[in-house]
């Protein structure tokens, strides 16, 4: 899909999940209605809000109603206020099976590229970091490189930078994943992506080669992917997994956001085949009581949507958000 397809994709369904108090999106296993907004009914705006054809609001203000006559503000109306969270840190772990390249291929050419202005565009963020690492927890090192070689972060660390100047290329360069450093096996222990960012947030990765890549006072936002399952080893619940995201995040459930994407069902699908990602799903209803667990499924296709749902629950976290002071 072309990215000003995306973008009118993006507006829909930020219009009825965000602007218009509507459920949380199609596809959803779980998660949070949308916030209500201060009403419909701007004149002049684009489809996200601008005059002039600016597909990220223009004059007409952003799309979440923080300007004059926009799509979803009304004229002169005022959008959601955030309550402290104004960083975003970010982490996709996508499994480096061969049989993911179409989805790899849709992430790193299509959606990083629109998820990463849509989310600055939420009011009060003000920055990103986002890190990159496959589905093998061994061991969780952020990626540096892709197969093409060292991608050369401009923020000089093992993770990138919003303020980078070219930050979509980063992502494209990280996301073609380079593994030939794991030690998993193949067989199935290289398909847990969920355990792996777990791991990359725990020592001794986050004391070396991860340290510092959370902010005390940025939410955490979590993708993984597969067409498998979550197969963790040793064999963990998934509540286990949600409990280590929660602890490093300083004990705040609500600090998190989780967005798994797999297989509601065994399927062949827009991707190719994908098998039921039950573990998976049943990950994503731990985050469910907080309103900040989201699942996609693989076998619809079309993973910018479910970055859009994912938008949505992270827009709701950022005005719950409790920094840490620990």
């Amino acid at each position: 899909m072309e990215f000003k397809a995306w973008c009118a994709a993006l507006c829909a369904g930020m219009m009825g999940l965000v602007g218009c108090g509507g459920d949380g999106g199609t596809n959803q296993d779980s998660g949070s209605p949308g916030a209500g907004g201060p009403g419909a009914g701007g004149q002049g705006g684009d489809s996200f809000g601008g005059q002039g054809g600016d597909p990220f609001g223009g004059q007409g203000g952003d799309p979440f109603a923080n300007g004059a006559n926009g799509a979803t503000g009304g004229t002169g109306g005022n959008g959601p206020t955030s309550s402290g969270c104004e960083h975003v840190d970010v982490v996709f772990a996508v499994d480096n099976s061969s049989s993911m390249e179409e989805e790899k291929e849709s992430m790193r050419d299509v959606v990083f590229p629109a998820f990463a202005q849509a989310l600055l565009d939420i009011s009060g963020i003000k920055d990103f970091r986002a890190a990159v690492l496959d589905a093998c927890p061994q061991p969780a090192n952020f990626h540096t490189r892709g197969v093409g070689g060292e991608c050369s972060f401009q923020s000089g660390k093992s993770w990138m930078e919003s303020s980078s100047t070219d930050i979509i290329g980063e992502f494209q360069c990280a996301a073609d994943v380079y593994s030939d450093d794991v030690e998993c096996s193949g067989n199935n222990d290289d398909e847990q992506p969920a355990s792996a960012v777990a791991a990359s947030l725990e020592p001794p990765f986050s004391q070396e080669q991860n340290a510092d890549f959370l902010r005390k006072d940025a939410l955490l936002v979590v993708v993984a992917i597969t067409d498998e399952d979550e197969q963790p080893v040793p064999q963990q619940e998934p509540q286990a997994i949600h409990d280590r995201f929660v602890a490093a995040k300083g004990g705040e459930a609500k600090n998190v956001v989780f967005l798994g994407i797999g297989g509601a069902t065994d399927c062949q699908g827009e991707y190719g085949s994908a098998d039921e990602a039950d573990n998976m799903k049943r990950l994503v209803d731990t985050f469910a009581a907080d309103n900040r667990g989201f699942f996609w499924d693989l076998c619809e296709g079309r993973l910018e949507d479910g970055l859009t749902n994912a938008l949505t629950a992270i827009e709701e976290a950022c005005e719950e958000f409790v920094p840490t002071v620990n």
